[in-house]
């Protein structure tokens, strides 16, 4: 058997074309439409009163209308996420 090994050419990109979906990025974490500018974490609690602990963000409990986090990002939905091992309710933030 014959195994054959090529070599690839990778094109490169201007730096402009790099930088422009970072800037665009940056200019969207201010207020967006849904007017959301933010968010806090509150911990979730068990009914004796301690924090719900968690390995990741799907162990947590949560509502019907409350999500698992995907992101770092601020969402405009209240979501929940794992973070130091201990469930936490993102909630956004309105603008003022």
């Amino acid at each position: 058997m014959r195994v054959e090994l090529r070599a690839v050419r990778l094109r490169q990109r201007p730096l402009q074309t790099l930088l422009a979906p970072a800037l665009l990025g940056l200019g969207l974490l201010g207020c967006n439409d849904l007017q959301v500018c933010g968010s806090h974490t509150e911990p979730v609690l068990e009914p004796d009163g301690g924090s719900f602990r968690c390995i990741q963000s799907e162990d947590c409990p949560r509502g019907s209308r409350v999500f698992v986090c995907t992101t770092d990002v601020s969402s405009e939905r209240e979501c929940v996420k794992c973070e130091d091992s201990n469930c936490v309710t993102v909630v956004p933030e309105a603008c003022q």
